[in-house]
């Protein structure tokens, strides 16, 4: 109701307005005019005002009649010149337009008509809306006063009503302007509750498409380090385990053809393994070293694998009462241990190496231990595998230890306390 056709500068796009400034500001726009009666309110004014044409040209003084109908007549060119654009454009009405100089335009030609014919003041059905949906009720009541009480005055003043009968319809006429007043301050302050409300529905809107994205980016960003995470523990130790193989059948074929051979058939077999990571990934399995065993028995043929590779020996030991994990516990603890013999392949040099998997009171341990090389753990690492390690434990609520010094061999340890061990 109070839209008013002076709208304050634009919002910086970087401060957000509080719920309802746009409307406090007098920003006139198709979302937030409330009095918006949409595309029959315009033809409506015209037929209403074409009649207080005809009523002019019917009725009062017959010398005032033409005037009054051309008066009447100069309202509809006043309301589509400088009423319209308000509800249309939303844009400013500079100087003498704004809100005040509108309500004068509509009373320079309103005024004297129904001064000359009482009969018009009718028009006020048309006017009043236009008032309270363009300059809002501060402006709209005291216009339509004028309208109102100026020809009762005017009557009185000239001796042509007896002034009891002016002081009734003044007294009528304001009981309706005060009401009107009162009326259009409470239908104002719905119409800003509204606004107020469909501004947090924006923003809730457009706060739960920006989660829904910010969601999405997360979602993506964590698979993505799912994928790598799996690669490296997967596919890339794989082919690190087939190019240190195809390296040592280079140097075997002519001196230790035996030994060729059997590296040849580990390296098959690692081929055949890691296409089956690679399929497994891809139709998001198991993994595939415990899909058709189970951990225990995985953790024994990856090490005795290892060992046949590398000519040392590796055990695996497996001590306490086996208990049924989940699959990520068994994903995590075959990774883990995974992990851990390839970097002793890569970097250990070791003569011996030990799987151990303890089920104990509370919870679940797997230590992978060598006699190799060691180095100093207080120095940053430039790999991804002690850090893929440590994040597969914190993902399942697991500790994992690292103890290493040079020469003194590694040892990493992952435990996992009951309650999260527990299917």
């Amino acid at each position: 109701m109070s839209v008013m056709a002076n709208r304050a500068p634009e919002t910086d796009e970087d401060t957000a307005p509080e719920p309802g400034a746009r409307l406090r500001e007098g920003r006139a726009s198709a979302e937030w005019h409330a009095w918006d009666l949409g595309r029959w309110w315009h033809p409506t004014f015209v037929v209403i005002m074409v009649g207080m044409i005809v009523l002019a040209l019917l009725t009062g003084p017959e010398r005032w009649r033409w005037p009054t109908a051309a008066l009447m007549a100069s309202v509809i060119a006043i309301y589509f010149v400088f009423a319209r654009p308000v509800f249309t454009r939303d844009r400013d009405l500079p100087g003498w337009r704004r809100p005040l100089g509108l309500v004068l335009l509509f009373l320079l030609p309103t005024l004297p008509a129904v001064i000359l014919n009482p009969a018009l003041t009718i028009a006020l059905v048309a006017i009043a809306p236009v008032f309270f949906m363009t300059v809002g009720g501060a402006y709209a009541v005291p216009g339509l006063a004028v309208l109102l009480l100026s020809p009762a005055v005017l009557e009185g003043l000239l001796g042509e009503r007896e002034l009891q009968a002016v002081g009734v319809t003044l007294l009528i006429n304001g009981a309706i302007l005060v009401y009107a007043l009162w009326f259009s301050g409470w239908v104002e302050r719905i119409i800003l509750q509204s606004a107020e409300r469909f501004e947090l529905i924006e923003e809730l809107r457009r706060t739960r498409e920006e989660a829904a994205r910010l969601s999405e980016e997360a979602g993506a960003m964590s698979e993505r380090e799912r994928l790598a995470r799996e690669l490296h523990d997967t596919l890339a130790q794989g082919f690190t385990s087939i190019i240190t193989l195809t390296q040592a059948v280079e140097s075997e074929m002519d001196e230790d053809p035996a030994t060729a051979r059997r590296h040849l058939a580990l390296m098959r077999e690692t081929a055949a393994e890691n296409l089956a990571e690679a399929r497994a990934m891809v139709a998001a399995r198991r993994a595939v070293p415990v899909e058709g065993d189970d951990l225990d028995g995985a953790l024994t043929r990856i090490s005795e694998r290892l060992g046949r590779e590398l000519g040392i020996r590796v055990s695996a030991t497996i001590t306490g009462t086996a208990e049924a994990l989940s699959s990520d516990l068994q994903v995590c603890l075959l990774r883990t241990a995974q992990e851990a013999l390839a970097n002793v392949r890569k970097h250990a040099g070791a003569d011996h190496a030990d799987v151990a998997l303890a089920y104990t009171d509370v919870g679940v341990s797997l230590t992978v231990s060598d006699d190799g090389r060691g180095f100093d753990t207080s120095l940053r690492s430039d790999g991804n595998g002690l850090s893929n390690m440590r994040h597969r434990a914190e993902a399942v609520g697991g500790v994992l230890d690292l103890e290493s010094a040079p020469g003194g061999g590694t040892t990493v340890r992952l435990s996992i306390p009951h309650d999260d061990a527990d299917e």
